[in-house]
């Protein structure tokens, strides 16, 4: 109630405490003061330029560069072992001088030498396509990270605003009640209303206090919480905007079009080709390493000294090992991780399509509870109202009607929250997000 109310109220109150008010002008009394806050509450709203809205948090917890960082330095390691593995061997230079001491003088030879060794098979190439495939799967998950990373925000967001929401309905509420029972007390000293009527409305106001503490501590945590991952201050975060029910649930078809396409189904995918590429280069274990190598040889005797180029090739012999074991683990790994696939394109496609159906039916029932509880519950504090101007029914009956119009509206924050929750988590499961 506002300064200006209270003193109408006050000064209306020492005008009649000597002298009997009749019921209406009680019944006024009270009513006008429940429904005055109503009013004043809907004139203050937040300004929208000084909300946060979802986008906002989103791009806030994505621009973080502790996060930006590690990402950066994961790519960066997958990027590394693809230019590791397609380095060449480095060449070999060697110098050499025996002497031999012969009767008639010493014999003294040099040599000089420079030998490299060469992947005539193959293997390098195709490690090298390995490990690209690897590097394309390491971005995937970089985008599944992302994708959570998007959810876990959207959620934290949703359940501050619904928690923003309750602590302001029961404000109100709160608000309402305690100015009644400053009228209500007033008029017990006047002998207009009875003790009980005065200890039942102030019961409400601590009920109302204690529920009211609870959302008070209920939204400071979200809001931490949202502030840690956004990266924002708490009081950043204090207002925000946005609507609880989702607007529409996408169609159930397109999202399973777009399954397949999911980042962590596509890497599964891209390191089942990385085991086969290294499969493929195991096989050719039986082709040796060939190593050629040129230089220069001089000889020195007593009485002559010559000199002249050195060619060598030199190959393994690949008698016993050609990369058996290779070859038998990364067969197994290509067969165990494309059959992990496969089953988690099945699960994915099942768990799409129960989180369709939740999400479409939670939105459908908050739609109906809406148009249908809405009317209910105007329509029963309207007859609690006439019949208590009519002397028909108590205080306690029309705070029961008043009471049933907060629990509608906290009841129906709360659907909106599994709506849009249902919504987040349907979203994250089809791979599709409108914040990529």
């Amino acid at each position: 109630m506002s300064r200006d109310s209270s003193r109408t109220w006050f000064a209306l109150l020492r005008t009649q405490v000597h002298r009997s008010i009749s019921f209406p002008t009680l019944v006024t009394l009270i009513l006008s003061t429940l429904h005055s806050e109503t009013a004043q509450a809907e004139t203050l709203t937040v300004k929208e330029m000084s909300a946060l809205t979802e986008r906002e948090a989103v791009v806030g917890a994505l621009s973080r560069p502790a996060w930006m960082e590690a990402e950066t330095g994961r790519i960066a390691v997958a990027e590394s072992v693809v230019t590791e593995t397609g380095m060449m061997p480095n060449p070999v230079f060697a110098v050499s001088r025996d002497r031999l001491g012969m009767v008639g003088g010493d014999i003294t030879e040099r040599s000089v030498q420079i030998s490299q060794t060469f992947d005539i098979s193959g293997r390098r190439s195709l490690r090298v396509d390995a490990a690209s495939k690897r590097l394309n799967s390491e971005k995937l998950d970089g985008r599944v990270r992302r994708l959570n990373s998007i959810a876990e925000v959207r959620r934290a967001f949703a359940e501050t605003l619904h928690r923003n929401q309750i602590q302001s309905a029961l404000g109100l509420w709160l608000t309402r009640i305690e100015n009644a029972s400053k009228v209500t007390a007033q008029l017990a000293r006047a002998g207009e209303v009875s003790g009980y009527d005065r200890r039942r409305i102030e019961r409400e106001a601590q009920t109302t206090r204690a529920r009211l503490s609870v959302a008070q501590a209920d939204a400071a945590r979200s809001r931490e919480a949202l502030a840690a991952l956004t990266g924002k201050k708490p009081d950043e975060v204090m207002h925000l905007f946005g609507n609880l029910l989702p607007d529409t649930t996408p169609a159930l078809d397109v999202l399973q079009a777009r399954l397949r396409q999911r980042p962590d189904l596509e890497s599964l995918l891209a390191q089942t080709e990385a085991f086969e590429r290294e499969y493929q280069a195991a096989q050719r274990g039986w082709v040796p390493d060939l190593t050629v190598g040129i230089g220069q040889k001089t000889l020195e005797e007593p009485t002559r000294r010559g000199s002249g180029a050195i060619v060598g090739v030199s190959f393994t012999i690949p008698l016993f090992d050609r990369n058996q074991a290779t070859q038998q683990r990364s067969f197994a790994k290509a067969q165990t991780v494309r059959a992990e696939h496969v089953l988690a394109l099945s699960k994915a496609d099942v768990e799409l399509r129960s989180a369709w159906r939740l999400a479409d039916e939670l939105r459908k029932a908050i739609l109906a509870y809406r148009q249908e509880a809405s009317s209910d519950s105007q329509n029963l504090s309207g007859i609690a109202e006439a019949a208590y101007r009519s002397g028909e029914a108590s205080l306690l009956e029309l705070l029961d009607a008043y009471r049933t119009e907060l629990d509608f509206s906290i009841t129906e924050l709360d659907l909106a929250l599994r709506a849009r929750l249902a919504q987040i988590d349907l979203e994250t499961l089809s791979g599709v997000s409108s914040y990529e």
